[in-house]
This record gives structure tokens, sequence and C-alpha cells, in this order.
């Protein structure tokens, strides 16, 4: 005597296969009368997304070093990429020099004044 056989009717096997999945995930729902909202926590959060890249210009300072800087949409926020490193740097508003308590940058246009730790100010152009 054979334990497995093969069944007569494999649509029958199918049928009756979707029939007990459909029973057994039907209580998987939500509760009746409630749209999930209070099933998903973050839901409602609001998001706020970090300020896009308005511009980004290559400097050449006076000690022949260049500095990259990517102005963001924000106004007071910038990425200052020297010698391998990055650092943001903030303006207290827009036009004001951008600093992180080492470095500052004054200035937006074609030209900066870059105050770097250890190294006397310095004028940079793009």
């Amino acid at each position: 005597m054979k334990v497995f056989q093969r069944p007569r009717n494999p649509t029958a096997a199918l049928l009756v296969l979707l029939a007990s999945t459909t029973v057994a995930l039907t209580g998987c729902g939500q509760d009746a009368g409630t749209d999930g909202a209070e099933n998903n926590a973050t839901e409602n959060v609001q998001v706020t997304l970090p300020p896009a890249i308005k511009a980004s210009h290559p400097y050449r300072c006076e000690d022949n070093s260049i500095v990259t800087i990517d102005f963001l949409s924000d106004d007071v926020t910038i990425n200052l990429r020297s010698e391998g490193t990055i650092s943001q740097l903030k303006a207290p508003a827009p036009g004001e020099p951008f600093t992180d308590g080492k470095q500052m940058v004054a200035g937006d246009g074609t030209t900066i004044e870059l105050t770097r730790p250890g190294k006397e100010p310095e004028t940079c152009k793009m």
C-alpha cells in the first residue's frame, strides 16, 4: 500500500488548498470598524527632509589648496569639503558667515573668506 497517492483530480486538490488558505488568513485582517490607523503608529508622523544641494562650487585658495562648497537650499547650511574631510557649517541667518565652531566661511559668491584651524584666514576664488 502506498502512503502518498497521487490525487485523482489535481484541480480539486488545488481548490481545497486555496479554500483552506483563505479561511486561515481571514483572521489576519484589521478589527471590525477600524481603519487601521491605531495599528500603524508611524502613519501620521511628519518627516522633514534635509535641504537639497542648490549649488556646488570648487574654490582655489591663496595657499593653492582647493575646497569645494555645497550650498544647500535652506540658505543657512553649507558642506565644506577640504583636504579629504567634509564638514557641515551653519549660519545663524541667510547672508551671515557659516561656521561649525572650528572653521568659518564668509561670503557665498565667486570669492569667499575661509578660516581654518591652525591657518591664517585666506581668500579663495572660483
